[in-house]
This record gives C-alpha cells, structure tokens and sequence, in this order.
C-alpha cells in the first residue's frame, strides 16, 4: 500500500507498462509545466520549459538533473523514481517562483546503459550536444536515488590530474557551493565516495558536476567506517578493477540502499517519505542561490 505521503501517482509510474515519458509530460502538464522531448541517439531526455523571466544572464545557469530510466527487472522505486518525483515538484514551484533562480531541468534517459561505460550513458551524448549548441558555462545537479533516509550524501570527486585549471577551478566552486547549501539548511550530511550517475557524462564532456543522494543514518555511518577500514571498497563503488575474490565482500560492505538498486528489493515499501522534503528544501536553496 503506498504512504500517504507520496502522491497516488507514484504507484502509477512504477507499474512496468507505464511510459515514463509520456507519464512524466501528464504529470508536469497537469501542473501548468511544459516540456519538450529532445531526441539525441536514440534517447529520450525531457526538457522543463520554464518562464523566462526565470532567468538572468548576470548570473551561471544551474542544470538539475535526474534519469528516469530504470534497470530492467526493477520496479526504479528509488533509483530513480524518488528523483524524478522530486525534481517534477519542484519545476511545478518553479513555474510559479516570483523572482530569478535561472534554474534548468532536464529528465534523462539511458543513464542504466552506462554501467560498461560513460559513453553510453543518455546524458553523455546530451552533455556533447549542449556544448556543440554552445551551452558550456553551467553548473549541473545530479540527483539519483534520493527516497530513503535523512541524509544527503554529496558524491566525493576529484577532478582529473589532466583537467585544465579553468575546469577545476569550476568544479570546486561547485562543490563548494553545494556544501554551502546543505551546511546552511543545517543538514546532517555526509561528502563520500558514490557510484557515478549522470554525473559522469557531463564531467567527460567538461561541465561541473556534482551528484546528490539520500541515506539512511546507520547505513551512512556504517558505510563510513568500511572506507576507511578496506581502501578498495572505493574503488569498487568506482567501478574500478578490485581483485575478483573481494567482490562478493565489497559488495556486502555497501549501504543497503545501493544493494536494492537494480533489484525487486528497490520498491515503493522500501522508501522513507521524509527524504522527499529534505531534497525539497535542497532543491529549493538551489534555485535561490546565485554566483556569477
């Protein structure tokens, strides 16, 4: 039986016959919101059309974005159902915000193809058209599995050895920028190592990006103390090569909330609904924040 705290709709768009698309543009368009789909290589993003005197080119634009494609075989309760859910609220807020947050909203598709590779992922090939389009000096918010717990986890990344001192000196500011945030709303929150989402593609494409997920207290705290206990645990959220007989421990030492993802365990029983207010309170700090 579904909370009372999230809409009906919700049930509704994990049932496996549901275009997630379509469902998306109902949900928005019952709202007041248009959108738009943006075909790119075979993918299905979904732009939010918001009113222009949103924005002001005094101020960086900020890109949030959410995939909501899921992992076949699973109901995408959280990954990443919670964020589409999420970012949907809150461009309905934004289609009524009386002021500037220069706020841009895309829904991705293929983020669940990446697993092989960044360049397979819906959002890289977005993230290269953007540039070629002459979209290049953005700020991008990634929010994946946000539906469970009360912490936010800030994903832990480093810039490239490579990068150029431009791309890093953005980056940092972006990070710092999101840690601004949580630290203003007095969060408890967590700066940790996690599995690259849509984040990944627009990174290799150049553009600043952070990604922003939920998590239970115990399991943060526990997931904590195995990084700093087993050094390769980080590598292997990174999806980087670990020996092949600590996988099946590595894998154990996750946060339950990672473990569901991509399995039947991932269900709307599994979510907590006061992690949806909690990413509310974010989303809107984020369309108040301006940098130059």
């Amino acid at each position: 039986m579904i909370s009372a705290a999230l809409p009906p709709e919700y049930e509704i768009f994990l049932r496996p016959n549901t275009d997630r698309a379509s469902f998306i543009q109902t949900y928005l368009g019952a709202r007041g919101v248009e959108t738009a789909v943006i075909g790119v290589e075979g993918k299905r993003h979904i732009y939010v059309k918001l009113p222009r005197q949103g924005y002001d080119a005094t101020f960086r634009v900020k890109t949030i974005i959410a995939h909501y494609d899921i992992a076949p075989d699973s109901p995408g309760a959280n990954d990443n159902s919670s964020s589409v859910f999420c970012l949907m609220d809150f461009a309905a807020r934004l289609a009524k915000f009386n002021g500037v947050h220069n706020c841009r909203i895309f829904f991705t598709d293929g983020e669940e193809l990446g697993s092989e590779g960044v360049k397979e992922q819906g959002a890289f090939s977005l993230a290269s058209t953007m540039q070629k389009c002459g979209i290049r000096d953005e700020d991008i918010y990634v929010f994946d599995c946000v539906g469970r717990g009360t912490v936010p986890l800030l994903g832990l990344n480093v810039p490239p050895a490579k990068a150029p001192a431009s791309f890093v000196k953005k980056y940092n500011a972006l990070d710092q920028s999101a840690k601004a945030i949580f630290s203003s709303l007095g969060l408890n929150w967590v700066n940790l190592p996690m599995p690259y989402s849509d984040n990944a593609g627009f990174l290799a494409n150049g553009f600043p990006a952070v990604a922003i997920t939920m998590l239970p207290q115990n399991e943060a705290s526990a997931y904590m103390m195995a990084l700093n206990s087993d050094p390769d645990l980080v590598r292997y959220v990174k999806n980087q090569d670990v020996p092949e007989k600590k996988i099946a421990a590595l894998h154990q030492q996750l946060p339950l909330t990672w473990r569901l993802m991509h399995t039947d365990g991932d269900n709307i029983a599994s979510l907590t609904p006061q992690s949806f207010a909690i990413i509310a309170r974010i989303l809107d700090a984020i369309a108040l924040r301006k940098t130059v």
